[in-house]
């Protein structure tokens, strides 16, 4: 089994965790690693975080070692709400896999139950908290999930905007939907960034650049 974890600290305790219920673990703290580890273990399950800071995330090797095991059992474990936080569709991830918020994470044997779930292939009791409606901004769509996370990361709406080529109205547009979807009702364009950038971090942390 592998673990890929950025968090050196999380990573130990993972690791520790699942070793002591009889796992034999491989630890993995970047992509990098966690690929020269695959290829040293051709592990039959991986645990994943989503958010491995800049570059590749846990959705993109969670894609490459799918692709060279198309039965790997696969748990993401990640502070992000869903898929969209990393810019994926919400319904994109592969079927089978398992998906469980970290503070949403009971105990231990939560972790290890959810894990031996997702290696039966017990689809009825693989935890799915990105398909909870009761997760932070679920309501949102992800064009406006990405457009709060730009604010989040102090990019200007003309900054958004060139990114992702329209118009500084438009962004102040999705910003203004997404903040009366939240039901926050700051109308001036500063104040409803500010909110708009509180809302994200509160919901999935304070976001990288890529």
């Amino acid at each position: 089994m592998l673990v890929v974890e950025d968090d050196r600290l999380t990573l130990g305790l993972l690791a520790e965790t699942l070793a002591q219920s009889g796992f034999v673990v491989g630890a993995a703290a970047s992509a990098a690693a966690a690929r020269r580890m695959w290829d040293k273990m051709d592990p039959d399950a991986v645990v994943l975080d989503v958010d491995l800071g800049p570059g590749v995330n846990g959705f993109d090797l969670a894609d490459a070692f799918l692709a060279q095991r198309p039965g790997l059992a696969v748990l993401f474990l990640s502070n992000l709400p869903d898929a969209r936080f990393a810019g994926r569709d919400a319904h994109s991830l592969p079927p089978g896999v398992g998906y469980v918020r970290k503070d949403q994470l009971a105990d231990a044997q939560a972790l290890v139950t959810a894990l031996d779930a997702v290696l039966r292939g017990l689809t009825d009791e693989t935890p799915r908290h990105d398909r909870d409606p009761g997760r932070p901004l679920a309501e949102l769509s992800r064009t406006q999930i990405e457009v709060l996370r730009m604010v989040a990361m102090g990019m200007s709406n003309q900054q958004i905007a060139a990114e992702r080529g329209t118009t500084s109205r438009a962004v102040q547009n999705v910003i203004g939907r997404a903040m009366a979807i939240i039901g926050e009702v700051e109308t001036e364009e500063g104040s409803a960034r500010v909110a708009a950038a509180r809302e994200f971090i509160r919901a999935a942390g304070l976001p990288e650049r890529g």
